[in-house]
């Protein structure tokens, strides 16, 4: 049934989406930005139309990026965070909406989650609610699938950790979406304020649904083993990108959704296989048409054989412009992060590349902490070819969990070497 599902979902997004020269087409017809961003290129070859950068929205009017054709429908509007240059703007209309939340049933999860809501029917969406539309998105996904949800959200002075840990011991969910960092913070107080309820909100808990920071595959698989749950974690943009996890242990895009450019370091197209830049072209969603742009993420993109029917996945390394040249590689945070948990579960992390040496800095969990230290310096100076040295810290010093969070986690590995190309943003 799952594979029929998908089979049927990529045959109507194939029948209702444009082509890339089309969308293209249409995004140049119906709006400022492309109507002037292509001036002077022939609109009859795709490829040889010109990327788009968040530094080319900066200034700009997200209006200028609405199509004439939905002015009047669109009824929600979303940035992305920023925290990495000019934020770029989306519009939704209700259609656009519901679509998003629909796809989420083609997760191979959404039987599981159903069921789980059908047992016990208390979720809570403790995603923040601001500029982004993830918390708006998930907590409409957890009502798709039958939760009564405590819509929360965090990161004010109302929603404090130490409320959220509350009100997770008061509702006892089935199911939490929360960035993996906060999920940590608000378990950890429960265990120290509520230790006699501990046990049994982890009973009741059944799934977390994480998004909105990085969460390497080997992260999210320590949060399942230490926490008894299923973790399921989504790599999204606000502006268009959908991905599904996978009980494959795969992340995998939906076909016709979105047409996929990788690029080089030089901005060389390389296809739409293999790693590089990330660059897409949204088919579908046309209130807010999203052409050649260039998200910058450095990911893989590989076939898969997944037995649910899924033909394409991809693994995200970390933002291109935080990625580090070494060892005549290319590695992203997320390459770090990801051998970081095979050997531990950390609260959080922080990597400094010197010119002879790797420094990790590792914030231990809880006193159940089990860490391979000589297993994690040797895995990470076979990556590198440096020497690492680790330093494991007590929870807290490096994450004041019972305060709100005022930043993204993006910033985790710095390159303070002289030929470091790292750009480091203002995070907002």
């Amino acid at each position: 049934m799952d594979k029929l599902k998908a089979r049927l979902v990529s045959l109507f997004l194939k029948l209702k989406g444009k082509t890339p020269l089309k969308m293209a087409q249409y995004a140049y017809s119906q709006t400022e930005f492309y109507h002037h961003h292509y001036q002077g290129r022939s609109l009859d070859d795709f490829d040889g139309l010109p990327v788009v950068t968040k530094y080319d929205l900066k200034g700009v009017s997200p209006f200028d990026l609405l199509s004439r054709e939905f002015a009047n429908k669109v009824f929600m509007y979303g940035e992305t965070s920023g925290s990495s240059g000019s934020p770029t703007p989306a519009f939704f209309t209700k259609k656009d909406f519901s679509g998003l939340v629909t796809l989420s049933l083609l997760s191979p999860y959404s039987t599981a989650m159903i069921a789980a809501a059908k047992e016990r029917r208390i979720a809570i969406n403790g995603l923040t609610f601001g500029f982004t539309i993830a918390g708006f998105t998930f907590g409409a996904i957890l009502q798709k699938a039958g939760f009564t949800v405590a819509q929360l959200g965090t990161r004010s002075t109302i929603a404090t950790p130490e409320r959220m840990a509350k009100t997770i011991v008061k509702l006892r969910p089935s199911a939490i979406s929360a960035t993996p960092l906060d999920f940590m913070s608000w378990m950890k107080i429960i265990k120290i304020d509520y230790p006699r309820e501990y046990d049994d909100v982890l009973e009741k808990l059944k799934f977390l649904l994480s998004t909105a920071e990085p969460c390497a595959l080997s992260r999210q698989r320590r949060i399942e083993e230490h926490f008894g749950i299923t973790h399921i974690n989504t790599y999204a943009s606000v502006d268009g990108f959908v991905s599904l996890q996978c009980p494959c242990g795969e992340m995998h895009l939906i076909d016709n959704l979105l047409e996929i450019e990788l690029y080089d370091g030089n901005m060389k197209k390389i296809g739409g296989y293999g790693t590089g830049r990330l660059c897409f072209t949204s088919l579908v969603r046309a209130s807010t048409p999203m052409v050649k742009y260039l998200l910058d993420d450095l990911v893989t993109i590989k076939r898969s054989d997944c037995p649910y029917g899924y033909k394409r996945s991809i693994y995200p390394h970390g933002r291109y412009e935080l990625s580090v040249d070494i060892n005549n590689k290319i590695l992203g945070n997320l390459d770090f992060e990801d051998i970081i948990y095979k050997h531990g579960l950390f609260l959080n992390y922080h990597v400094d590349i010197f010119e002879d040496k790797v420094v990790v800095k590792l914030e231990g969990y809880d006193e159940k902490t089990n860490c391979d230290l000589s297993g994690l310096k040797e895995e990470i100076s076979a990556a590198t070819g440096l020497d690492c040295q680790s330093d494991l810290i007590p929870s807290g010093e490096m994450t004041p969990y019972r305060k709100v969070r005022d930043a993204k986690s993006v910033v985790k590995v710095i390159d303070r070497r002289k030929i470091s190309r790292q750009d480091i943003p203002v995070i907002l």
